[in-house]
């Protein structure tokens, strides 16, 4: 008698209910798993993406923030001149799906500074209490309506995404302020 054979594909309804997105998830799901997202080194099959809200990021340091505003559509922080801080985002991570365990292709992030004296240094990725890469001394300011950083090799995930940004607001006479609206992750096969 013939074994059923386990397709390596996940289909939508399954990732659906492995992470728990019920049917509003619908919609979301049939955009993540169909579509080819052009990569760092080409095109590449997105098995799953996973954002989370900017109004859901922690600030490390908040006596180095002079006003923050969480709203319906993003976090707006303010940060006293000469300071620096680190800010995060806790990715929701499926690592197995279908029994299989998913590589981190890329993070990305949605956000924008009040001038280009407010800015994000660093990004630094984790999966659990392991960094598993970082980009030191970028320069992003201003509108950055999709950044999207690659993560070599990409390493199985197995603990639980976190995203950290390293920021830096200058001395000038300039507005410091940031929106961060999203963060997110590509994750493939």
């Amino acid at each position: 008698m013939d074994k059923p054979v386990k397709n390596r594909k996940t289909d939508r309804r399954e990732i659906l209910k492995l992470s728990g997105m019920g049917v509003l998830g619908g919609m979301a799901a049939n955009i993540l798993t169909s579509e080819k997202v052009q990569a760092a080194d080409g095109p590449v099959a997105i098995s799953y993406a996973s954002w989370i809200h900017g109004h859901s990021m922690q600030i490390e340091y908040p006596d180095r923030i002079s006003y923050v505003r969480r709203l319906g559509s993003k976090i707006h922080v303010e940060g006293w001149p000469g300071t620096d801080n680190w800010f995060h985002f806790a990715i929701p991570t499926p690592v197995i799906i279908d029994d299989i365990r998913l590589q981190i292709d890329s993070v990305l992030l949605r956000f924008r500074t009040g001038s280009t004296d407010a800015y994000v240094r660093h990004v630094h990725i984790y999966d659990g209490e392991y960094k598993i890469a970082e980009h030191n001394d970028i320069y992003l300011s201003e509108q950055n309506d999709l950044v999207r950083l690659a993560v070599p090799d990409k390493p199985y995930m197995h603990w639980g995404l976190g995203i950290s940004i390293g920021v830096e607001f200058g001395l000038e006479l300039m507005d410091h302020s940031m929106d961060f609206i999203s963060a997110g992750c590509d994750f493939v096969i």
